[in-house]
């Protein structure tokens, strides 16, 4: 991919994920805290929670904890983080919260790495000038 589309495709990519996220109502589900610090790292300012927290919290509290809100799952691509998306969607949507499938869409499409927590590694190696694009 071109420096010039990564650039491009990132900042539309964390734009809008920015313009979800920055609602009280919508969480950002990841991982682990290499994601978030990854994600914040390129711009994303957003509520983050931990898959393993939400899924105890449903277990915990149930529709309490999701219902009325939204949330955009960002687990990695891997086999583990496919099946932790699935269930967390299920689970999510069945006790009436709303799931935001657009940025994790995006994601995939524009060919950024399968693991969350190397997105900034991915982008900062291919365009020197992050720092300054993003400071504009």
């Amino acid at each position: 991919m071109k420096a010039e589309r990564l650039v491009y495709n990132t900042i539309s990519w964390i734009e809008k994920l920015n313009a979800f996220a920055t609602s009280p109502d919508v969480e950002v589900v990841v991982e682990g805290p290499r994601d978030v610090n990854s994600l914040q790292d390129l711009g994303v300012k957003a509520n983050f929670c931990f898959a393993i927290d939400l899924i105890k919290d449903l277990k915990e509290v149930g529709e309490r904890r999701v219902y009325g809100k939204t949330f955009i799952i960002l687990t990695d691509f891997d086999r583990e983080g496919i099946q932790l998306y699935k269930k967390l969607k299920s689970e999510v949507t069945k006790l009436g919260g709303r799931v935001e499938e657009l940025p994790r869409r995006e994601y995939k499409k524009f060919g950024f790495p399968p693991m969350i927590e190397e997105l900034s590694s991915f982008v900062r190696g291919r365009v020197g000038c992050w720092d300054q694009i993003i400071a504009d």
